[in-house]
Order: C-alpha cells, then structure tokens, then sequence
C-alpha cells in the first residue's frame, strides 16, 4: 500500500510553496518522486527534501524540472519570484503579513503570508539590462500565478511588492537606449498586476493600475503593451458595469489596428463584444464577435509574441462564448454560446485552470437557462470543486450567480443540494 503523501503548507514561505508547485506539476503527470528524478537526473530524496520546503531549490533544479515535467517554463520563471525578497525595514528576512482573502466562504481566512518584495535599486544606481530582464520574469510569472491560482492570497501580494519595485526602477537613472525597453516591461507588469488585483476584487486600484499601465506602454511606443493595458482597462470597466466604458476602452485600443497582431485585434474584439451585449446592442455585438473571429483565423502561433502565447483556441472561444453568453439570455439563440462554451471547457489546460472555471460555469448556467438541469448538473458539481481550489472573487460571483439559476428548479432535489454545495463554498 502506497504511503501517504505530507501534508504541504505552501502559506508558510516561498521555499514550500515552490514545492507545492513541484509536488502538483509531478501528479498532473502520474510521477513518484524517483521516477521524476530519474528524468531529471536529480535523487527522489531531493525531490522530496524541495517539495516539503526543506531544501532550497536552485535555478539548475528548476530548469531540470521543467524539461522532465513538460511545465513550458513555468517552474524556472516562479523562482524568479520566489526568491527576491527582502524585508522593507532593511532586513534580509521575509516580510510576513496577515492577509484576508477576498473570495467568500470558506477560502475567505486571514493567513501568514510571505511577500516576495526584491531589492529595489541602490540611491543613484543606474537601471541595467538584468533589472529590465527581472521585470519581465516577474510579469510572466504573475501571469503564471494568476491564471493557475486566481488573483487573492500570495498572488495578489506578490503583485503589489513587484510594482513597489517597478515604480522605484521607473524613478531611476536610465539611459536613453534602454528605456523605452522598461517602460514596456513595468508596462506589462502594471497590466498582470492589474488583473490580479481585478481578480482579487479591489477594483479601484486595479484601474489606477492599468491605467498606468498604458501611460507607460505610450511613452515607450509599444502599441501591443498599449492594447494589452486597454484590453482590461474594458473587462474591468464591463465587470463593474460600466458598459459603455467598457466598448469605449476597447475602441481605444484597436487605435492603429494595423501595429496589432491577429490575437490582440481578436482579443480588443471580444472586450467590445462583452461591453455591447451587456448593453443589449446584438447587433454591434455580434459584428464585434465575427471581426474577432477573422482575426484569430489569419493567427499564426509562431509569429505572436510571448506575452501572446495565452490566446490559443480554447481562450478564443471562451472569450467569445461569453459574449454570446449574454445574448443568449437575451434571447439570443443559445446553440453557438454553447459550442464556444464546450470548446473553451475541453481545450483549456491545467496551467489556465481560472478560464477553464469561468467557461465551465457558464456553461452549466446556460444550460440551466434553456432547460437542460440534468445536463448541467455535472458540470456545475465540477465549477464547485474548481472554485475551491481558487481564490477568485471573480469565480466566485460567477458561481453565486449560478446558484441564482439552480432557484427555479425548487423541485430538483440535486441542484438544491447543489445551491448548498456552493453556500459552503463561496457564501450566500
């Protein structure tokens, strides 16, 4: 009989979260511990030493783990994070805050948490290349973190150290050549910061963030960082209904359409399309969700850049299937939301987890909506235990609002127990 797996603690500092990282890349694939360090020719002990927190991992270990684990990268980008850190009272120790989440239920607990904030630069140092490098590995892996875990808890905390560091960089001495290049890449920070905190709920300083965010892609030229930043610029706005807000933004960034890639202008689309649905405009939004889908079809994954790479088919889809979403509870008819839908659900990978969940839920509320209970009750089940694994106030509306949909079948004894199911995690 197989013993037990330790319980991890991936709260308590950022050597056990890593391994928590380690430990859930080596399950996903069916691995034991020797049989992962087989193939990436470390010991099992030391697998199990750095999954429990009880060895440093070092940058050589990750970059062994990630060939073994097929992980794209992610092991190798979230050390970057995880070890640069430094106590802001001068220290070297961690600096260590109680911070209550913002999801509801059971997930919202106040815990130790412990905030990776890096050296900034030295009074009068001059910005270098490695510091510019670091901005970008901290912004990937921001994006990393918020689309597996969702935006609360040391997601949301890691994004707030990372830009104290990113504004003292910008105040820094820069030279000409290099600056344009920081300002694109605290840009890009700004804007998977942003989105943290949109996730997170603080919706106020996520807009004061993204909008920082694009006055820095502006002033260095970059039009694709500019169309990122406008992009949640729109969902935040079209979250926190502002609407109009919402497809004026999104306008804003399809600005020079012509400098953007096939998945930007599908993406800015589909920020549009969400803003005119909600408003009722079918039509506008219908056009808006077509000009999107004949710009994800001339897409070529090779040609879009890194900060790109997200938008394959199951975020295109999901993306637009949101959109008719909305219109199909208007009316609209409910086939093609459907099939979006059920794209995004099937083509959405563990490192998206987020957007498989929010696809996910909207599917099972659709199907509530046009008369299928038993069909959706499968899928419900399966947001529930997806939500419970985030900290996502955004998941966590969208499942209390499909609790809302379960009210009108008082009968159905499994969606009620379902309602009661959600209740527990997330709140009324």
């Amino acid at each position: 009989m197989a013993a037990r797996p330790n319980t991890l603690h991936p709260e308590r500092s950022p050597e056990e979260w890593l391994g928590n990282e380690i430990r859930q890349w080596r399950t996903l694939r069916g691995l034991g511990q020797d049989e992962l360090g087989d193939r990436a020719h470390l010991s099992g002990d030391l697998i199990g030493k750095m999954e429990r927190g009880e060895r440093r991992c070092l940058r050589h270990h990750t970059e062994a783990l990630d060939v073994a684990l097929d992980t794209g990268g992610a092991l190798t980008r979230s050390l970057v994070l995880v070890y640069m850190r430094v106590d802001p009272r001068g220290g070297s120790d961690p600096a260590v805050t109680t911070t209550p989440s913002p999801s509801a239920g059971p997930l919202n607990v106040s815990v130790p948490v412990v905030v990776p904030t890096p050296v900034g630069p030295e009074p009068g140092a001059t910005v270098r290349p490695g510091d510019v490098a670091h901005v970008r590995s901290a912004a990937a892996v921001l994006r990393s973190w918020d689309n597996l875990h969702g935006g609360g808890g040391l997601v949301r905390e890691t994004a707030v150290a990372q830009l104290r560091w990113a504004e003292a960089l910008t105040s820094a001495p820069c030279s000409g050549a290099l600056r344009p290049e920081l300002l694109t890449a605290v840009s890009r920070l700004a804007s998977a910061a942003g989105a943290v905190l949109l996730d997170a709920g603080e919706f106020a300083e996520a807009g004061r963030r993204l909008r920082w965010a694009t006055d820095l892609a502006e002033e260095a030229g970059d039009w694709s960082a500019r169309a990122v930043s406008y992009n949640l610029r729109s969902r935040l706005a079209t979250w926190c209904e502002h609407y109009d807000d919402g497809v004026t933004l999104a306008e804003l960034g399809l600005v020079r359409s012509d400098r953007l890639s096939p998945a930007e202008r599908a993406m800015l689309h589909n920020a549009a399309a969400r803003g005119h649905a909600r408003l009722g405009n079918r039509q506008a939004a219908l056009t808006a969700i077509g000009r999107s889908d004949e710009a994800y079809a001339q897409l070529r994954a090779a040609e879009e850049s890194r900060w790109m790479t997200y938008y394959d088919a199951a975020q295109h889809h999901g993306d637009t299937g949101h959109a008719v979403y909305d219109l199909a509870l208007a009316g609209h008819t409910v086939d093609d939301a459907l099939d979006r839908l059920r794209t995004a659900v099937d083509g959405h990978s563990q490192p998206f987890a987020r957007s498989r969940t929010f696809s996910r839920t909207k599917l099972a509320g659709l199907l509530l909506v046009t008369g299928y209970p038993d069909a959706a009750l499968p899928e419900a089940e399966r947001a529930v235990v997806e939500v419970a694994q985030l900290r996502s106030h955004r998941a966590s509306r969208d499942l209390q609002d499909l609790a809302k949909l379960a009210l009108r079948y008082g009968q159905h004894t499994r969606l009620q127990g379902l309602r009661h199911q959600i209740a527990a995690t997330v709140g009324e």
